[in-house]
């Protein structure tokens, strides 16, 4: 198939790094792909460098109608199939492209819940793939008339690149030093950080040394996040570590105890599974897409109040035994339900479908 993948962010996060995957996997089962990204952005210099065919297309102003006639021209110059897109914000400028392009199917992932979009843009999407129930359920409830077009279609990772890792990517750092267990939490700071903060004194009282680290980096909230430390009496306990390239990801994911979060709107978790395949079992609240992924005691813990998480932290950090149970049938989780070839199939049954009910012609196995 010849697919055409489209993104307007112009930052790196969670969905950006699924489509990257996506797109190596499509490329290496002999499919013919090609980016649509936007001007200016991050994104844009990632996918050159990973050698993909990639352009670099206008989204403001007048340029974004250039952009517009830009992608047509393109489109049909490469015979695309169909145009997956990875935003919801690109759904108008996909379906013009996708019109004068032959008219392409036209497949959007919503990676995160539904904002304010409307019906009418939404439908443009032939089918809409949400990476949880809990999206789709998010989207049933305030736009019902979109059931007929979801689908779920679950985030994977490689497993290969979180086989036989040493956990010692933090001894290394000075601040760490002597010092643990060692908690991790991953994300954007919007994702409620500063409750692992302010529940730190209550773990402290138990485990001295222990250590929060914080992975990943968002100035609009760094200055409150720091306060709240401060606040809370914890400067010694918490460790920013400032965005982390993601191929060091699965050593930095190994080398802590437990993988948290406190947030509780998380569209999938993909630091989840990513912790998981790594061996570090996860504790977070029932919520969001995490109940997706967490069997209760098995891969980790979900909990339904503060003083839970902090009970169920507390005792699994004492037993180090049961840590690594929980890590080693993570590991095996991971393998069985959220792998990248898992996912990559999925979506290629996803476009032949597609296909099929547009009577399109594929190129290409």
């Amino acid at each position: 198939m010849r697919i055409a993948l489209v993104d307007n962010s112009r930052g790196w996060g969670g969905a950006e790094q699924i489509l990257f995957s996506l797109a190596t996997g499509l490329r290496s089962r002999g499919h013919h792909v090609g980016l649509f990204l936007s001007e200016g952005s991050e994104t844009v210099d990632k996918f050159v460098q990973g050698g993909f065919l990639t352009w670099a297309i206008p989204r403001k102003g007048v340029g974004t109608v250039r952009g517009i006639v830009k992608m047509i021209r393109i489109a049909r110059s490469e015979k695309f199939d169909l145009i997956h897109l990875h935003r919801n914000h690109d759904l108008l400028v996909g379906k013009i492209v996708s019109y004068f392009a032959g008219k392409l199917p036209l497949l959007l992932t919503q990676h995160c819940l539904l904002g304010n979009t409307s019906f009418s843009v939404m439908n443009l999407a032939d089918r809409i793939a949400t990476v949880s129930k809990f999206i789709a359920e998010g989207i049933v409830e305030r736009i019902p008339r979109l059931h007929r077009k979801l689908l779920v279609v679950h985030n994977g990772v490689d497993t290969d690149k979180f086989e036989h890792l040493r956990d010692d990517y933090w001894k290394g750092r000075h601040e760490l030093a002597g010092r643990g267990p060692l908690l991790g939490v991953v994300g954007y700071f919007y994702k409620n950080q500063e409750e692992l903060i302010e529940i730190l004194p209550r773990i402290r009282a138990v485990y001295p040394d222990m250590m929060l680290i914080i992975m990943g980096q968002d100035d609009s909230k760094m200055d409150y996040l720091k306060k709240r430390v401060t606040e809370c009496g914890v400067a010694d306990s918490v460790f920013f570590a400032g965005n982390i390239e993601h191929s060091e990801m699965p050593r930095a994911l190994a080398g802590i105890d437990l993988n948290i979060s406190a947030f509780r709107r998380e569209g999938f978790g993909l630091s989840v599974i990513e912790g998981m395949a790594a061996g570090t079992p996860f504790v977070g609240y029932r919520a969001g897409g995490y109940e997706e992924i967490v069997t209760q005691g098995e891969n980790g813990y979900l909990v339904e109040s503060q003083d839970e998480f902090v009970e169920i932290i507390i005792e699994l950090l004492g037993d180090k035994e049961r840590l690594n149970s929980l890590g080693g049938r993570a590991k095996g989780v991971v393998r069985q339900r959220f792998s990248v070839d898992r996912m990559l199939t999925h979506y290629e049954t996803v476009y032949a479908d597609l296909l099929k009910e547009n009577n399109s012609p594929m190129e290409g196995s």
